[in-house]
């Protein structure tokens, strides 16, 4: 799906050169700690900036080969802060671009647990309720605008879509996700400050520091208490590891 051929950018925000797959099916979580270069990487992956060195394309085509109509059919973004702009109820912030009253937009509604908010504004709602809406809406755009015969359920990139969120409401959302990537065969991308939920929920992660990243693999490979130790600066230890998956993780008293 999308690939990155030693993609980076040489004006700052700097993003040395990376190379690699993101792949249908599957939910990468890329971490890192503060100015590490996870949201310069998005924007990298998005589109919403162009490479200065090598090159981005999504199904084989460069990235800014693709006009933003076709482009919004097959990658969604949901930002860190997205300021709602318009009084709009939750209905139709998530069906922005399609039907409010479609099976989806309320299938979307209630698996984001918004039932109760779905008429309410999007002016008068939480952090974490926001957080919600954006999300269902960046889904509903790629299942709405689906064509028949696509090889996938499209790509969708979420930068820290879990921060103002409950613990409970994290791991839903996370489990949801990754039953999305899988059911609906679609790329999932997640910026996540929470280690233990990218141990815990991503078939992949990236290492981020200093605008490099500095490794890439499975859970149970990248998240190491040592290394991580040493990128976050932070004293570290390791609760105990789940059979084939990643250690979880805890501040050292």
């Amino acid at each position: 799906m999308l690939t990155l051929e030693q993609a980076g950018f040489i004006d700052p925000p700097h993003l040395s050169p990376i190379h690699g797959d993101i792949l249908p099916g599957e939910l990468l979580a890329i971490v890192g700690p503060n100015g590490a270069g996870k949201s310069t990487l998005l924007s990298l992956l998005s589109g919403f900036r162009a490479p200065q060195l090598g090159a981005v394309t999504l199904d084989g085509r460069p990235l800014d080969a693709w006009t933003p109509a076709t482009l919004a059919c097959r990658r969604a973004l949901v930002a860190q802060q997205e300021p709602p702009g318009f009084d709009w109820t939750v209905r139709d912030m998530v069906a922005l671009g399609s039907d409010p009253e479609s099976a989806l937009v309320a299938r979307l509604i209630e698996e984001m647990e918004l039932v109760d908010l779905a008429d309410r504004s999007v002016l008068r709602l939480s952090g974490g309720e926001r957080q919600r809406v954006m999300v269902a809406r960046g889904l509903c755009q790629l299942m709405a605008r689906r064509h028949v015969g696509a090889p996938d359920g499209g790509l969708l990139l979420l930068d820290e879509p879990t921060s103002a969120l409950d613990i409970g409401q994290q791991q839903r959302l996370m489990r949801r996700l990754r039953w999305l990537a899988r059911q609906h065969h679609m790329a999932i991308v997640c910026v996540l400050h929470d280690l233990n939920l990218a141990g815990t929920y991503a078939d992949k992660v990236w290492l981020m520091e200093a605008g490099q990243r500095i490794a890439a693999g499975q859970p149970r490979v990248v998240l190491q208490p040592e290394c991580l130790a040493r990128t976050y600066r932070a004293e570290l230890q390791a609760l105990g590891r789940p059979e084939g998956g990643a250690s979880w993780l805890a501040l050292r008293p």
